[in-house]
């Protein structure tokens, strides 16, 4: 008996080794990344080592022996930093200023807000109705370079239940900053939707449905519109629905909620953000090929569920032509894009999808081995 005891304890001290040893080893792989300027791949090493063990700590105790310094989000802060993703950046050292103040988290915040900063205008200049789109975006480990113009959304004011204006307004400012932070979506400032609803005369009464929302999104010419509720508890707690609706299909392509155990400022605001992520999440770029196209015009492509594919999302087709060579250096500096087409996804499988033409931009025959990237 005291012989099985003994070799349970053993296999569980072994076990607890392990676990132990993986963090550790992960965020010292990433440390030595970071002095070699590897900063990508330390990223992968600090989020590995972040999903074993999260909190930083200035003392953590290795093996029951001895202490190390552990700051995983501070480092992979400091890497989005030099790899130019400032929000990221930001975001991973605030979380470890509030779990471990250190120095070096506070000179970095500093050198992000001292950025920002030098980079506003001493002038006061209108505010620009839709941020600028980047020409790339990294999707996991791919960079991918985006064609045409990204999906265009506008957000109508949340239903309130048992809640003041005041919180559907902040909400729905909320949410709009926060989609356009996520550099995924194309989004209509309140103020210029408003104008637009009044003057086309969409004018809204009463719950608004995917129908109506889809009915009103075509009016202003958006591809998806953000509908949802905020409602309160009688403990004070806050719950937020969200749903994206296509304009072309009145299909709900995402819908998420999320909660807040408060109605302060601060709280709703990360409950938006929370939601804001989620819905970006379940509409990932995803690029490929046309691998067919049926005799009744159906289009197949490549790429289905299992890459984020779903049905309802807009696809842009083109076709890249010859590389653009620098005329000095040589250096391949990209290829020459033609937009064919816009196609809406019918049917989602596992590794293919189908779509169906909406609109022809080029009056060109779409052929097997066209190119297609999601909007």
């Amino acid at each position: 008996m005291r012989k099985r005891l003994f070799i349970a304890l053993i296999l569980l001290f072994a076990g607890s080794l392990t676990a132990g040893n993986e963090w550790f080893r992960m965020y010292q792989d990433g440390i030595k990344l970071m002095q070699q300027k590897k900063y990508d791949q330390a990223v992968e090493k600090f989020t590995s080592a972040i999903n074993i063990k999260n909190k930083d700590s200035k003392h953590i105790r290795t093996y029951g022996m001895h202490f190390i310094a552990y700051y995983p989000n501070r480092e992979l802060g400091i890497c989005y930093f030099y790899l130019d993703q400032k929000r990221l950046a930001l975001k991973f050292l605030t979380r470890s200023l509030r779990m471990t103040p250190s120095q070096r988290a506070r000179k970095y915040i500093r050198r992000l807000r001292g950025e920002v900063i030098a980079d506003t205008p001493k002038k006061k200049e209108p505010a620009k109705k839709n941020k600028v789109a980047p020409s790339k975006m990294i999707v996991g480990k791919k960079t991918i370079k985006l064609v045409g113009e990204r999906m265009s959304v506008a957000v109508l004011p949340f239903d309130s239940k048992g809640t003041s204006k005041n919180l559907g307004d902040v909400v729905i400012d909320k949410m709009i900053t926060a989609l356009v932070n996520k550099d995924r979506f194309k989004v209509i400032e309140r103020a210029q939707l408003e104008k637009i609803l009044k003057e086309q005369e969409l004018g809204q009464s009463g719950i608004i449905d995917a129908s109506t929302a889809a009915q009103i999104g075509k009016g202003i010419g958006v591809d998806g519109i953000v509908i949802g509720s905020v409602s309160r508890s009688r403990n004070g707690s806050i719950s937020i629905d969200a749903r994206m609706i296509d304009t072309e299909s009145a299909a709900i392509i995402e819908a998420h909620d999320a909660y807040s155990g408060s109605d302060d400022i601060q709280s709703v605001k990360n409950t938006v953000e929370n939601l804001a992520n989620k819905i970006a999440e379940g509409l990932p770029l995803v690029e490929g090929f046309v691998i067919r196209v049926n005799p009744d015009a159906t289009i197949v492509l490549d790429a289905g569920r299992v890459a984020g594919m779903k049905k309802g999302i807009k696809c842009i087709l083109y076709k890249e032509g010859a590389e653009l060579r620098h005329p000095i250096t040589g250096e391949v500096l990209g290829r020459d894009t033609k937009i064919i087409a816009e196609i809406l996804v019918t049917e989602v499988f596992d590794k293919y999808s189908t779509a169906r033409l909406i609109k022809n931009k080029s009056n060109e025959k779409i052929n097997i081995g066209d190119k297609f990237l999601t909007k």
